[in-house]
């Protein structure tokens, strides 16, 4: 028998981030598990550092960076340019080579 759930918000957030929001369920389910079990294994900075991450990203005065753009920096901690290129590469408007570094050391303050 299917549980039915009402969805009342809906919004990308990044890995660690939903690894806090699962944490307190007491009683999961089989996919929230599984998802739990994800988090854990691949969040690579911590819930604050996240968040400013975000915060320092969201900042930065570059139109084309979009909010799915920042959860997969957020999630990846790409360490090159070549590594920030790919995770860009699907955006709708290319990033000019200048506007790289400048995201990937905003990026590098915040490794672990």
């Amino acid at each position: 028998m299917e549980t039915e759930y009402e969805i009342l918000k809906e919004e990308a957030v990044p890995l660690i981030k939903a690894k806090e929001l699962l944490k307190d369920i007491d009683e999961k389910t089989f996919e929230q598990k599984v998802a739990f079990e994800h988090t854990k294994k691949f969040s690579k900075i911590t819930l604050q550092k996240a968040n400013e991450l975000q915060k320092e990203l969201g900042s930065l005065e570059l139109r084309k960076l979009k909010d799915e753009h920042i959860i997969k920096i957020i999630d990846t901690m790409p360490t090159d340019i070549e590594e920030l290129k790919i995770i860009l590469a699907h955006a709708q408007v290319p990033f000019k080579d200048e506007e790289l570094p400048q995201i990937l050391d905003i990026v590098k303050k915040y490794e672990k």
